[in-house]
């Protein structure tokens, strides 16, 4: 057999093997698919965070302290509820828009100037002071005998806007609490949407803190700041 012929013989094999490999794989093997997602990092949390400073009535600072905290379930409910104008919920922990004049509809949803207000309290006059936890729907204590220790208008803030992939929003308020010699102690802080405590309160809570006791004297102001991020 010449050079040509081996040649022209070698393409033919090949060519028969091709085909045969070709009619293999269709008939009896399995494609392999290669699936892609992307996920995206788009959450909507609410994280919290609070920092109190203490002053005696010269301005010297006293105490200082800084903690996150918590945002409550019904908080939460409040929040879903309002957003999505939902007006009715049957749950344990639905958000309770009361009907009066403060409050934007008659079924649920957080009072239309919302949560505005910054409360403090003295928990560890219970037997038992618990820490914050998400089931909280109010102060263990709350201050509310007409004081200069009762809620305060925090007046929020969005110091921060959510401008990219992955940013967040920030809201803060702030209050000043002037101690006028008759509440001493304060361990416990929230953010209600009802100014008062009394009638038709105490209103919805946000969130709630509680901290290392801080005594105070006559004349002294206590800084409540809160920090509310909504975002990733």
């Amino acid at each position: 057999m010449n050079g040509k012929s081996t040649l022209a013989l070698v393409g033919v094999l090949f060519a028969a093997a091709m085909v045969v490999g070709m009619a293999t794989t269709s008939a009896f093997s399995t494609p392999h698919v290669i699936a892609s997602s992307t996920i995206v990092d788009n959450q909507f949390g609410m994280l919290g965070h609070i920092t109190l400073t203490q002053t005696d009535a010269d301005g010297n600072m006293k105490s200082y302290i800084q903690t996150d905290n918590v945002i409550v379930n019904i908080g939460e409910n409040c929040v879903a509820e309002t957003l999505f104008n939902v007006t009715a919920d049957t749950g344990p922990d639905g958000c309770d828009g009361a009907s009066t004049p403060l409050y934007t509809k008659s079924g649920n949803g957080i009072n239309n100037l919302g949560f505005s207000f910054i409360a403090v309290g003295n928990s560890s006059a219970s037997a038992t002071p618990p820490v914050a936890v998400e089931t909280d729907t109010t102060l263990i204590n709350e201050n509310s005998t007409g004081t200069t220790m009762d809620r305060k208008t925090g007046s929020p803030t969005v110091t921060t806007e959510s401008t990219g992939v992955g940013s967040s929003a920030v809201v803060t308020l702030s209050a000043v609490f002037t101690s006028d010699g008759g509440i001493s102690d304060v361990d416990e802080s929230g953010i209600f949407d009802e100014p008062t405590f009394g009638a038709p309160g105490p209103g919805n809570m946000l969130a709630r803190q509680t901290f290392t006791n801080i005594q105070l004297s006559d004349g002294d102001q206590l800084t409540v700041e809160w920090e509310i991020t909504i975002g990733s």
